[in-house]
């Protein structure tokens, strides 16, 4: 019963913040161009440009995140401030639809990593995740009190399925300069995109950052991780279905 409490008490927090208005001012405002993946665009002249993030800060030290798409349509605004009742920092992260209905939010402790995010469907619960520190993840569908899904890492975010450090020590093994690009004193970072299918295998390896690398270096990098070929655990949706997904794996090449 208490936890059902809890669950209602998070869920009208949340919604009233998703979908209230601020009617604070803003007195910083910074633009930020993001890629398909939503970090910061490393050349626009390559097209990567996919959306635009503003960062603001209002007169009560609330810090406002909002990302568009380049039709200025509203995709994920979070909302962060340190909450004096509660004793902690906390963020509000509401995500949108190309119809800008809000699909899902999320109450955030951002001191401990603790957190409820809901997921919604015209205006009904679909399915939510919570997570309190020292507990496992908990994936509900609807308004459920037993979770269908118990995990020690979060379910819905793709995990690897290897040790580290088995990836470390196999990179250091096999790894090689190109001849051709140690010539040349060529370095850089590779920046790969592996996609990985609903069975967590990888089905497609590519490189997002090709226009600014001597091709030597990324052919290099592909070889070594095809040669590892890690396996993942890979993600739920908000019905708790396995879907495909998408890692990045930078690979770095220095000189000295």
């Amino acid at each position: 019963m208490k936890d059902k409490l809890l669950f209602k008490f998070l869920l009208v927090l949340i919604l009233a913040f998703a979908l209230g208005i601020s009617q604070s001012q803003a007195q910083e405002r910074v633009i930020i161009k993001l890629d398909g993946t939503m970090t910061p665009v490393l050349n626009e002249n390559f097209g990567t440009h996919k959306y635009n993030q503003i960062l603001t800060t209002t007169r009560d030290s609330t810090s406002v995140s909002k990302i568009y798409d380049l039709q200025n349509r509203l995709v994920i605004q979070t909302r962060e401030k340190y909450n004096e009742e509660l004793g902690y920092n906390e963020a509000i992260i509401s995500s949108y639809d190309t119809l800008q209905n809000l699909i899902s939010s999320e109450l955030k402790n951002i001191d401990n990593g603790s957190f409820v995010k809901v997921f919604l469907a015209s205006g009904k619960i679909v399915s939510r995740l919570a997570f309190f520190a020292d507990q496992d993840y908990k994936f509900y569908l609807g308004e459920s009190e037993t979770p269908t899904v118990e995990s020690t890492k979060n379910p819905m975010v793709v995990q690897m399925d290897y040790e580290t450090r088995d990836y470390n020590s196999f990179l250091a093994q096999n790894l090689k300069y190109p001849p051709q690009a140690r010539e040349r004193r060529e370095m850089g970072t590779v920046i790969l995109a592996l996609d990985i299918n609903e069975a967590g295998e990888v089905v497609e390896i590519s490189c997002l950052n090709e226009d600014e690398l001597y091709k030597p270096l990324i052919s290099e990098a592909i070889r070594v991780v095809k040669g590892f070929n890690p396996n993942f655990i890979a993600p739920i949706d908000l019905h708790g279905n396995k879907i495909s997904s998408t890692v990045r794996i930078p690979i770095r090449f220095k000189l000295s």
